[in-house]
């Protein structure tokens, strides 16, 4: 078992030819199997499920170590100086060691999912591209976090502080994938290609049992459904589906809507990569027969909200088509209206960091089946911005889509909305994503109250001339403290269920 000794020189990390730079860091590594890994887990990810995760992205898991840290000396001395000589920082600035690993073949990429002492996962990328200097047989870099787990402001000691023993495990897991660098076009060819054997469109009734599952795309029978009455169609928000959002809701709840609507509860499955709002609401329009009238209420989730949006201010062109279309009432859970900066293109990787972490509070296979979208971002957008993507491109605030959005004339729903303002209960987590400024939690990205992905007053407000936003203190809620509601767990959570229903059902 290798053993750190605090200084620089690089340790041989098992036989595939990887070694790690870690001086100030006293303590052991141990070169795990991922079969060893996945029956022993951790507290911070779930390892069956992230495995399977894995290998569904048509990824390949590879090494995996274990750090059990005895003794910690920070790298930067009280003048600001390098105490070590070690200069390579991660990409948020922090003192870092240095993983290096071989390059095996051109076309192979890497990324590797740190988890700290405090069970706070991230991902980090390569520090030098691997392609560029394959010729030269030069190794992949990866750049980790040199310090322990972060602790909250009122318990850090500054970087004043001498060595610290502290007992903690990192894990490190490596993984790989076959495929060039993806730039322009090529970026969307490949979510098209991902999400139409993934991600496909469909639409499916909904019972307390579960999912209706069709071959057809967007079968006659569904629409003959949709159109028997009022009915609530769902739509879902990024990287999922419906049957992976609304399933949370529980069998008690459902039955409550598909009791509600003489129609039935029905999903409405679209891509949210590679498909814009404005493509995924014409693709359902394009498939609607028309001789079909619908008479409906929606609930959406996160980005769903702005699909939403599109199918209620396409009513009025609808209706001046002789298309008997109509929402009554519009249910926003979470919905971006006024954008998330995390799909800036410099906060990519942040947006990746936040679901990973939110994600392990859900049942094994939604886990897994909402992981394999966050993977398969990591594997398409690699090399390049988020804003390759019209699903994700409409997201940043102040966008064109949005401004165009905002400022449209909408016809007539009745809308209501649920946003929260999360506040990590977690020491590392809540050091991780920002700090309190006396009792009032400060993230490091917005700035200001969030739910972790969306800001929480896009929730129910959005541009500044947009008719009907904000809503009124009667058609919206925003679950703060103690109801712990953050973006991936509203569905799961009694609070949000109640008032779900009594919007819908009353």
């Amino acid at each position: 078992m290798p053993r750190l000794t605090g200084t620089a020189s690089p340790i041989q990390i098992g036989s595939e030819g990887y070694t790690l730079r870690a001086p100030g860091l006293v303590g052991e590594v141990r070169a795990m199997s991922t079969a060893e890994n996945t029956t022993r887990g951790d507290g911070g990810l779930k390892e069956p499920a992230l495995q399977a995760a894995i290998r569904q992205a048509g990824m390949v898991p590879g090494a995996v170590f274990e750090f059990d840290i005895e003794t910690e000396t920070p790298a930067v001395k009280s003048d600001g100086t390098r105490a070590d000589g070690l200069t390579a920082e991660t990409r948020e600035g922090e003192p870092a060691v240095e993983l290096s690993i071989p390059h095996l073949q051109r076309g192979a990429a890497y990324a590797v999912l740190y988890t700290d002492e405090a069970d706070v996962t991230r991902w980090i990328m390569p520090a030098n591209p691997p392609d560029a200097q394959v010729a030269a047989g030069a190794p992949v870099r990866f750049n980790l976090p040199r310090a322990s787990a972060p602790t909250p402001p009122e318990g850090a000691g500054g970087q004043t502080r001498g060595a610290v023993t502290k007992l903690g495990r990192r894990l490190v897991r490596v993984v790989a994938w076959a495929g060039a660098p993806l730039l322009g076009p090529a970026v969307r060819a490949a979510a098209q290609a991902w999400e139409a054997a993934k991600r496909p469109y469909g639409l499916h009734r909904v019972t307390p049992d579960g999912y209706t599952a069709d071959p057809v795309v967007m079968p006659a029978a569904a629409w003959g459904d949709l159109g028997a009455g009022r009915a609530l169609l769902l739509l879902h928000g990024t990287f999922s589906s419906s049957q992976a959002s609304f399933t949370q809701l529980g069998r008690e709840a459902l039955e409550a809507l598909t009791s509600r609507y003489p129609a039935g509860v029905f999903a409405f499955n679209h891509p949210s990569l590679h498909h814009s709002p404005q493509d995924n609401i014409q693709f359902f329009l394009d498939h609607l027969p028309p001789e079909t009238a619908l008479d409906l209420d929606i609930m959406t989730h996160s980005r769903g909200g702005l699909v939403g949006r599109e199918l209620v201010r396409r009513l009025g062109e609808l209706r001046a088509q002789g298309r008997a279309v109509q929402v009554r009432k519009a249910l926003l859970v979470a919905s971006p209206n006024q954008g998330t900066i995390l799909t800036d293109p410099a906060n990519g990787i942040d947006l990746l960091d936040r679901y990973t972490n939110l994600l392990t509070s859900l049942p094994d296979n939604i886990y897994t089946y909402v992981l394999e979208g966050l993977l398969a971002i990591v594997k398409i957008t690699a090399f390049a911005a988020l804003s390759e993507l019209p699903g994700l491109n409409c997201l940043p605030p102040n966008n064109p889509y949005l401004q165009g959005l905002n400022t449209a004339a909408e016809a007539g729903a009745e809308y209501f909305a649920l946003a929260a303002d999360y506040t990590p209960d977690a020491p590392g987590l809540l050091a991780r994503l920002g700090k309190l400024v006396g009792d009032k939690f400060v993230d490091s990205i917005f700035g200001r109250a969030n739910d972790v992905v969306v800001p929480t007053l896009g929730g129910y407000a959005a541009g500044s001339a947009t008719a009907g936003f904000p809503l009124d203190d009667a058609h919206h809620v925003v679950f703060t403290g103690a109801a712990h509601v953050h973006h991936t767990n509203y569905f799961s959570t009694p609070v949000v269920r109640a008032q779900i229903l009594e919007w819908l059902t009353g």
